[in-house]
C-alpha cells in the first residue's frame, strides 16, 4: 500500500503536472516582466505566476520513489504588445508581405501578359499553373521554414529567402520559353517568398498578445499594397521596355525593400538554437487537436476558391467587353480594397473575436462571388465586383494566422502556421487547375459561369465550417468572443 508520505509526494507532483502545462517555454524574459502583464487574457497571469512560482520540493527517502531533487515551473511569457522592436518588426513584416504574398497576388496581370506574349499559343490552364505552383510551394515551404524558425529565429531564413525570391525572379527575366518560366516564376522565386513570408508571421506573432489581429492585420496589409504598385509598375514597363527590364525592376524593388526587413525584423522568442527535428508524428499530433483541425479544413476549403478571383478577374472582365486598359487595373483594385480589409475588420477582430470577423469574411466573400461577379457584364459590375470580393477575402487571408495562434501555444506558432499554409497550398494548388479545367478554353459563357460558382461554393462551405469550429470553442451563442 501506498503510505501517507507517499500520497503527499504524488500529489505535489500531480499539483505541478496541472500547472506546468498552462505555462509555455520561456522565450526571452529580458523584454518584460510579470509586471507588464495587464488582463487575465495573457498566457498566463501575474498573479497566477506569483501564487505557482514556488520551489517543490520532494524528499531523499527509501520508500522506492523518485522524489530527489527540485522542480521549478518555467517562467511565464510576456508579450510587450507594443513598443519600438514590436513595431519596427510589423514595417519589416509589411515590407515581407509586400515582397511575398503581393508578388503571389500579381499573377493575374502575368496570366494575360504570358498569354499575349512568351506562351502565346499555350491555353489559359496551362499558364495557370504557374499560378497554382507559386502559390502552393510558397505555402508549403512554411512548413520546413515554420521549423526553422522555431529553431534559429527570423535573421538566416530571412537572408536566405532575399537571395532566392531575387534570383528567381532575375532568372525569369532571361526565361522565354515555358520551361523556364515554370521553373523561375513558379518555384525558385517561390521557395524564396516562403521563408519571407513565414518569418513575417512567426515575428510579429511573438510580439503582440491583445493587439495581434491589428498587427498581422498592418503586415497583411503590404500584400495588397503590392497588389496595387506591382500591377501599375508592370503595365507601365510593359510599354516602356522589354520584358526583361520589366522583371529586373521588379526584382530590384523586392531587393531594397527586403533589405529593409532584414535590419528591421526580430522576434519576442528565443531561438532554441538547434534544429528540431520534424517528424511525421509531430504533424499528426497537430491534427489530433480538433480545433486546429477544424480551422485547417474551413480554410483550405475557402483557400480552392480564393485564388480564382485573382487569376481570371482580368482576363473575365475582357472577355465580358471591359476595355483591357481598364481590366488591368481590377486586380489594383481588388488589392486596394483588401487593403481595408485586413486592417479594420482584424482590428475589430481584437474586440469581437478573430474566429466571428473571418467565418463573416469567408462566407461573404463567396456570396459575393456568387452574387456579383456571375451576373457582372460591363466595367461597373466588375469594378464592384472587385471592390467587395478584395475586402471580404482581405479579411478571411489576413486572419489565417491570427487565428491559429489563438489555439496554439507560443513555441508552436512557427510550425502551426507552416503547417496551416501548409494545407492550404494543396487546396490552392487543387483549386486553379480545377477552375482551369473547368474553363476550358475560355470561350463560352456557361463555362465562365461554372467556374465564378465553382470558387464561390467552396468560400462559402468554408465559411461554414469555420463558424462550426467556432462553435466548438465557445459555443452557439451569437455574443460570446471567439
Amino acid at each position: 500500500m501506498i503510505n501517507e508520505k507517499a500520497k503527499q509526494v504524488y500529489s505535489a507532483r500531480d499539483e505541478f503536472n496541472v500547472i506546468a502545462p498552462r505555462l509555455p517555454y520561456n522565450l526571452n524574459p529580458s523584454y518584460g516582466s510579470f509586471d507588464d502583464m495587464e488582463t487575465p487574457d495573457e498566457v498566463y497571469t501575474a498573479a497566477d505566476v506569483e501564487k505557482n512560482n514556488t520551489t517543490t520540493t520532494f524528499d531523499n527517502d527509501d520508500d522506492g520513489l523518485d522524489t530527489a531533487g527540485e522542480v521549478e515551473p518555467p517562467a511565464a511569457m510576456v508579450y510587450p504588445d507594443g513598443g519600438r522592436q514590436a513595431w519596427m518588426t510589423v514595417v519589416g513584416a509589411f515590407c515581407a508581405q509586400f515582397c511575398s504574398f503581393g508578388w503571389i497576388n500579381t499573377f493575374g496581370i502575368f496570366q494575360t501578359y504570358y498569354l499575349t506574349h512568351q506562351l502565346e499559343g499555350y491555353s489559359p490552364t496551362a499558364v495557370s499553373w504557374i499560378s497554382s505552383l507559386q502559390s502552393s510551394i510558397m505555402f508549403a515551404g512554411c512548413l520546413i521554414v515554420g521549423q526553422l524558425f522555431d529553431s534559429f529565429g527570423p535573421r538566416y531564413l530571412l537572408f536566405v529567402g532575399t537571395i532566392v525570391q531575387v534570383l528567381g525572379i532575375m532568372m525569369t527575366s532571361i526565361s522565354t520559353t515555358y520551361g523556364p518560366i515554370l521553373v523561375c516564376h513558379g518555384i525558385i522565386a517561390p521557395l524564396g517568398a516562403a521563408c519571407v513570408f513565414n518569418v513575417a508571421v512567426g515575428s510579429v506573432s511573438s510580439w503582440f498578445k491583445q493587439r495581434r489581429a491589428l498587427a498581422l492585420g498592418i503586415m497583411s496589409s503590404g500584400s495588397s499594397v503590392g497588389g496595387i504598385i506591382y500591377p501599375f509598375l508592370i503595365r507601365h514597363l510593359s510599354v516602356e521596355t522589354t520584358f526583361g527590364w520589366l522583371m529586373r525592376a521588379c526584382g530590384f524593388l523586392i531587393l531594397g525593400l527586403l533589405i529593409v526587413a532584414n535590419l528591421t525584423i526580430t522576434s519576442n522568442v528565443k531561438p532554441r538554437g538547434h534544429l528540431i527535428p520534424l517528424y511525421p508524428r509531430d504533424l499528426w499530433r497537430q491534427f489530433k487537436d480538433v480545433n486546429f483541425t477544424l480551422i485547417a479544413i474551413a480554410f483550405s476549403l475557402g483557400f480552392v476558391g480564393f485564388t480564382l478571383p485573382f487569376t481570371y478577374i482580368v482576363s473575365s472582365a475582357e472577355f465580358h467587353g471591359v476595355d483591357s486598359g481598364l481590366a488591368t487595373y481590377l486586380v489594383s483594385m481588388l488589392n486596394g480594397a483588401s487593403i481595408l480589409g485586413r486592417i479594420i475588420p482584424a482590428a475589430l477582430a481584437d474586440r469581437v473575436g478573430q474566429y466571428n470577423m473571418n467565418s463573416i469574411g469567408i462566407f461573404l466573400a463567396g456570396a459575393v462571388t456568387v452574387a456579383v461577379w456571375i451576373p457582372a457584364r460591363n466595367t461597373a459590375g466588375n469594378i464592384a465586383y472587385a471592390v467587395l470580393y478584395g475586402f471580404f477575402s482581405g479579411t478571411f487571408v489576413a486572419l489565417i494566422p491570427a487565428c491559429t495562434a489563438k489555439i496554439s501555444q507560443i513555441h508552436e506558432i512557427g510550425m502551426r502556421v507552416g503547417l496551416m499554409f501548409a494545407c492550404l497550398a494543396l487546396a490552392n494548388l487543387a483549386g486553379v487547375p480545377i477552375g482551369g479545367a473547368i474553363l476550358g478554353d475560355a470561350t463560352v459563357e456557361s463555362r465562365w459561369m461554372g467556374m465564378m460558382a465553382f470558387a464561390g461554393a467552396f468560400l462559402i462551405l468554408g465559411g461554414l465550417v469555420n463558424w462550426i469550429a467556432r462553435v466548438k470553442l465557445v459555443g452557439p451563442s451569437l455574443t460570446a468572443v471567439c
